[in-house]
């Protein structure tokens, strides 16, 4: 990551200097207004943690897990459930693997299973 590029606060995705940030460029967090209005990550992060902390040291969670049985299902309510994963990594509380191997959090498709750092 150069320094012309921040990741996103809210969605965990890398996100370039734009023009209409030259001003205040040090105090942008979010890559758009809807990430600048969602805050439901925190709640997702918090379920999270508590859920890995539930766990023996090193065994993973489902990012299904996370949601009740209804909202399992929507795709949307995943990919916040997996952008909360990706903003955990970054913080280096916890690790994305596939198949027990840690990945990228951009570069990964497929399911995943989330543990803490050790």
């Amino acid at each position: 990551m150069n320094s012309e590029e921040k990741i996103c606060q809210n969605c965990g995705r890398p996100f370039e200097w734009r023009k209409k940030w030259k001003d205040n460029w040090d105090e942008v967090k979010y890559c758009s207004k809807f990430c600048q209005g969602d805050r439901s990550k925190e709640k997702l992060k918090e379920k999270i943690l508590s859920l890995l902390a539930l766990r023996e040291r090193g065994k993973t969670i489902c990012p299904s897990e996370v949601l009740n049985a209804e909202k399992k299902k929507d795709k949307k309510e995943m990919e916040q459930v997996r952008m909360a994963a990706r903003l955990l990594a970054y913080e280096n509380k916890i690790e994305i693997t596939q198949r027990g191997k840690t990945v990228d959090p951009l570069n990964f498709k497929g399911p995943i299973r989330l543990k803490l750092k050790i």
